[in-house]
């Protein structure tokens, strides 16, 4: 009986499975993060598509153009390191891109 009541004492049966759960979390929040730009990233190629296929494209729109190719041929990240900072500079080329042609 004391065998069990020092299990059920230690923490750390509990602490392993909140850290399972928060792993779970984590993996639930990445594929989320992931989907999301994803989306993002799709969202915007079809707009460019739908717009790539009209004969003439405006001098306002060849502009947006340069400056998402200038943003995409620009990023610089090591995904082999995993960094929050080349997430967050990734998430921010989706978002400029996502804005460039939210205004066309």
């Amino acid at each position: 009986m004391k065998a069990d009541q020092e299990t059920e004492a230690s923490p750390m049966k509990s602490l392993l499975q909140e850290l399972d759960a928060f792993r779970a979390l984590f993996r639930a929040s990445i594929k989320g993060y992931a989907s999301r730009l994803d989306g993002e990233m799709s969202a915007v190629r079809t707009r460019l598509e739908a717009v790539g296929a009209t004969e003439t494209i405006p001098a306002a729109k060849l502009r947006d153009i340069r400056e998402m190719l200038t943003l995409l041929r620009h990023v610089e990240v090591k995904p082999e390191k995993g960094r929050r900072k080349d997430l967050k500079k990734l998430d921010s080329v989706v978002g400029d891109l996502t804005i460039l042609v939210e205004n066309w």
